[in-house]
């Protein structure tokens, strides 16, 4: 089991998943269609702390998931070999990248490990994978910005992006609260 958070337009939730035979939460999420299915799963406030509401399952649909977040913690709790590369193409470098998101309720910090030559309207307009995975991320609440979460991994559900940039040309990122030199 992996301990996830799941954030969405209208529910905010803690739960654990079973990753199958999956070795990457990645991998489960975008294998799967429809529901997604928590245990043990308790309801947050907006600001992520704890309500008293817990049930022993959850059926969450993906497409009022806005995006999927692991803190270091619980990445760190994950076999090390989850996080090893795929070789869907072995011959193209990927390298990391800043990159800002922004849904309907948050902005989005944070990195991804893309091709070299991909440009910010060739990645927004692939449709897969639907959820895309982010590392060392910024999630802050669009709706109270005082609201700001940190997770290790965060898979964003591309249905749930109204904007993107790479923040390497943005010129500088301050509201976003990335510097970049």
């Amino acid at each position: 089991f992996a301990s996830i958070e799941l954030v969405g337009p209208h529910l905010r939730v803690r739960g654990n998943i079973s990753l199958l035979h999956f070795n990457r939460l990645s991998d489960l999420i975008n294998h799967s269609r429809g529901f997604v299915r928590l245990k043990d799963a308790q309801l947050l406030r907006r600001n992520g702390e704890p309500t008293t509401l817990i049930v022993p399952e959850l059926m969450v649909n993906q497409d009022e998931i806005t995006f999927i977040g692991q803190t270091p913690e619980e990445v760190s709790a994950v076999p090390t070999t989850a996080f090893g590369g795929a070789m869907d193409r072995p011959l193209m470098e990927r390298v990391p990248r800043q990159l800002v998101i922004f849904t309907a309720g948050h902005t989005l910090t944070g990195t991804i490990h893309a091709f070299a030559e991909t440009g910010i309207a060739s990645f927004l307009d692939t449709p897969d994978p639907r959820f895309v995975p982010l590392v060392e991320v910024k999630a802050r609440s669009l709706a109270d910005r005082r609201v700001i979460s940190h997770f290790a991994l965060v898979l964003v559900n591309r249905t749930q992006i109204t904007a993107a940039s790479f923040l390497e040309t943005a010129g500088g990122a301050d509201e976003t609260g990335v510097l970049v030199e």
